[in-house]
């Protein structure tokens, strides 16, 4: 398998930032176009569609930031593609994840130029409405974080085995 992907490894990575970047908007413009801002269907329940304009960061935490957050994407964007370019080569795993993060700050930086704001639709119980942008940055940042890990691991027993 790891064969295969290193051989179509210029096809998968522009693949998986191009898909889940028009997953994202396709998704976003429906939901603009269908559904009122604070409108939800189903009314209610556990999961449901909402349509909120976030105007602030993940978990709306810094609001009315417009511009700060877009220039802080930005910069974001540049040290994503600096890291899939030049330090992710080696690992599959790695580059997905930082695929995954492109494509999700490609997708909310281009609703903060185009809208003002992130457009959220996806409402799961207590959770904050998010949207897919997102969803792939926190699976690219959990996918991160587990990639990291095995390697801490690894290097951890090479050094036990170092230390014999």
């Amino acid at each position: 398998m790891k064969k295969i992907l290193l051989k179509y490894k210029k096809i998968y990575i522009p693949l998986i930032i191009i898909v889940f970047f028009l997953l994202d908007q396709i998704s976003k413009e429906i939901v603009i176009r269908t559904l009122k801002v604070g409108s939800s269907i189903p009314d209610d329940g556990f999961f449901r569609f909402t349509h909120v304009r976030n105007f602030g960061s993940a978990f709306s935490i810094i609001q009315d930031a417009n511009l700060f957050l877009m220039i802080v994407g930005i910069f974001a964007i540049i040290l994503i593609m600096y890291f899939l370019i030049f330090v992710a080569k080696d690992s599959i795993i790695l580059e997905i994840s930082i695929s995954l993060q492109l494509s999700g700050a490609f997708g909310n930086i281009i609703d903060r130029i185009r809208l003002g704001s992130v457009t959220d639709f996806i409402d799961v119980g207590a959770w904050p409405v998010f949207n897919i942008a997102d969803s792939c940055i926190s699976v690219g940042m959990a996918m991160l974080a587990f990639y990291l890990y095995i390697n801490w691991k690894e290097e951890r027993k090479a050094n036990e085995k170092d230390n014999l």
